[in-house]
């Protein structure tokens, strides 16, 4: 558990370095896996407590299913939403990559991955569970919505919070790409921007 954490940290202060020591980690994709858990089960919780509040999505929905119905079944598809995410995203990653070309291994790549993906979905679920902890202490969503349709602090955090949650991910795939690959950084970067771009679509799209 100290070595997860190890990574975890070092995935926010040192990218690079900690995914380095992934590369030599003797179960790597175990330490993915782990990582992807992590960020889907807080998610899970909050969502939970959404439901149990009465919250309905604040933005449009794309999915077939009643809007007061939402979170109950993000609380069913969250966990196995962002493990597809972070398998698809590392396969394509290995397969363009060429890792197996180049040395590299797939249970490396999902390791690194699952990092690189865990730290901005935990970073997305700090605003929502700060209002979730709102409506546990009796604010009305209509109240939320105003404070953060509004201009001021709180919009200002709100979105700053998801617009750095997305880049951030866009840098972590860039750096995960370039480390699990071996290539160059222009390489990394680009395979990084298609990875960080499926992410993102996958969260705008599916994610409440």
């Amino acid at each position: 558990m100290k070595t997860f954490f190890r990574y975890l940290f070092g995935t926010i202060f040192l990218p690079r370095r900690a995914f380095g020591r992934l590369m030599a980690d003797p179960r790597p994709a175990r330490r993915g896996f782990q990582a992807v858990l992590l960020a889907g089960f807080l998610w899970l919780l909050t969502t939970a407590a959404v439901a149990v509040t009465g919250g309905v999505p604040m933005a449009p929905i794309f999915l077939p299913v009643r809007a007061e119905n939402y979170h109950f079944w993000q609380m069913l598809f969250i966990l196995p939403f962002f493990v597809l995410i972070w398998v698809f995203a590392s396969v394509l990653v290995h397969l363009l990559g060429r890792g197996t070309r180049k040395g590299g291994s797939l249970r490396r790549t999902l390791a690194i991955f699952g990092f690189s993906l865990a730290g901005p979905i935990i970073l997305l679920w700090v605003p929502q569970t700060t209002i979730a902890v709102f409506y546990g202490l009796g604010m009305g969503q209509q109240e939320m919505v105003d404070i953060l349709s509004g201009p001021g602090r709180a919009q200002t955090l709100y979105l700053a919070a998801h617009g750095l949650a997305l880049l951030w991910a866009y840098g972590l795939c860039s750096v995960a790409a370039s480390v699990s690959q071996k290539i160059k950084w222009w390489k990394g970067l680009l395979l990084g921007v298609l990875a960080g771009s499926i992410f993102a679509a996958a969260v705008i799209i599916f994610l409440r």
